[in-house]
């Protein structure tokens, strides 16, 4: 084209959405020992409820609410008020990118959850 005329056709942007090019990573399941704050993707998958006991009138144990899987939800601080946007606490239960995943895995913050992840 000739200096100092445009092109009347605009050029096609492509549609991100409408492409099939989104590459999803394949994620890991592990659970945390340690409290931990993921660099990049992961999903939460839940967190083990422990079993709350208390005692009766006549001094036996009794059963308040069972031990349950909270699918999820992230398990909460033991603590209120502590913590920053971003951390995951120990004992939850999250998915990672399988780089990622082998990384935690080999500096013990967490361990193989393959039998919970869903």
């Amino acid at each position: 084209m000739p200096r100092g005329v445009y092109e009347r056709k605009p050029k096609e942007i492509p549609d991100m959405a409408s492409e099939e090019t989104v590459v999803t990573q394949k994620m890991f399941p592990v659970l945390l020992h340690k409290n931990y704050a993921p660099r990049g993707e992961y999903e939460i998958v839940g967190y083990l409820r422990p079993e709350r006991k208390e005692k009766d009138s006549a001094g036996n144990m009794r059963v308040i609410e069972r031990e349950e899987f909270i699918q999820g939800e992230m398990k909460p601080p033991q603590t209120p008020g502590v913590g920053y946007a971003g951390k995951v606490w120990a004992g939850t239960h999250i998915s990672l990118p399988i780089d990622e995943a082998k990384q935690v895995i080999a500096k013990k913050i967490a361990e193989r959850a393959d039998d919970i992840a869903a």
